[in-house]
């Protein structure tokens, strides 16, 4: 079973090789520092048996609000509910923090990660159209904390 704990600033390699493995646009390994340091953020790494890392979530929190911004779980290690094991803790988290609402975009074509932010109780509140680079929709979906 999995462990998740906040990231630390020696986690950068291993977490920035789960992104590279998992995203089509990867955050630089700098960005994932800033991420990890920033002081706004919640930076929560999953490590397997071994303490290998082996999934992220990264988040923005301003005021009451939770931006999460990515959500990536090595290839091996999915479907074994990690995705909602780091999701759940983060939510935790910023609650903790006095965080009302969370809210987040995902690719409209990524039907794995809606049914998983589904199953975690965001709902869809619009599509923003175009919103990728490569001309995308994103479905913007959020939860009340």
């Amino acid at each position: 079973m999995a462990a998740v704990r906040p990231a630390t600033l020696s986690d950068i390699d291993r977490i920035h090789a789960v992104e590279l493995a998992c995203s089509r646009n990867p955050w630089t390994r700098d960005g994932i520092a800033s991420g990890v340091s920033n002081r706004n953020s919640i930076f929560l790494a999953a490590e397997d048996d071994e303490k290998r890392i082996v999934g992220f979530v990264c988040s923005s929190l301003i005021l009451d609000e939770l931006h999460i911004q990515e959500v990536a779980v090595d290839r091996y290690c999915r479907n074994r509910g990690l995705g909602t094991l780091l999701i759940n803790q983060l939510l935790q988290t910023a609650a903790a923090e006095n965080a009302k609402r969370a809210y987040l975009e995902v690719r409209r074509s990524n039907r794995a990660a809606i049914r998983l932010y589904e199953k975690c109780g965001f709902a869809e509140e619009a599509v923003r159209t175009a919103f990728y680079g490569d001309g995308e929709d994103a479905v913007f979906m959020s939860i009340n904390i």
